[in-house]
C-alpha cells in the first residue's frame, strides 16, 4: 500500500517568498524543490515537493506544489486556477532535481536565475 502524501501546511507562509526577497529565485526563473522529512519513511522513498513551471515564486501558495514520489511520478498535482492563468505543469527541471536527490542524498534542490546566484556562479568559475 502506497504511503499518503503529506499535508501542505507550511508554517509562516511558502519559504519560495523569502527565496525572492534575498534574489535567490526570480519571478518565474528557476524552480524550488524539497524533500519531505519524515522519520517513518526511508530516506530514498520520502515525498518530493516541487515547484511548478512559469509561476512567480514568491505568489505561490502551499497548494500550489506539485508532490512527487522519489520515482518521479506526480502523486498530486495543483488546481488549475481560472483564467488569465496557464494550466499547472510541473518543472521541465524535475530530472535534474531527482538526479541531485539519489545521487546526492540533497535534501532540496534550488534552480535559481537570481542575479545574485548567477553572480556566484560566474565568480566561482572564474576562479576556477
Amino acid at each position: 500500500m502506497a504511503a499518503t502524501p503529506p499535508a501542505l501546511a507550511v508554517n509562516g507562509g511558502l519559504p519560495a517568498a523569502k527565496f525572492y526577497s534575498h534574489g535567490w529565485v526570480s519571478g518565474t526563473g528557476g524552480s524550488i524543490t524539497i524533500k519531505a522529512h519524515d522519520d517513518t519513511i526511508p530516506k530514498r522513498q520520502q515525498f518530493i515537493l516541487m515547484s511548478p513551471s512559469g509561476v512567480q515564486k514568491e505568489r505561490m501558495e502551499p497548494e500550489d506544489m506539485y508532490v512527487l514520489a522519489t520515482n518521479g511520478s506526480i502523486l498530486s498535482s495543483p488546481s488549475p486556477k481560472p483564467y488569465p492563468h496557464k494550466p499547472p505543469k510541473c518543472s521541465d527541471c524535475a530530472p535534474l532535481f531527482l538526479t541531485a536527490y539519489d545521487m546526492r542524498s540533497a535534501g532540496a534542490v534550488i534552480h535559481s536565475h537570481g542575479i545574485k546566484s548567477c553572480l556566484v556562479t560566474m565568480i566561482n568559475l572564474l576562479n576556477e
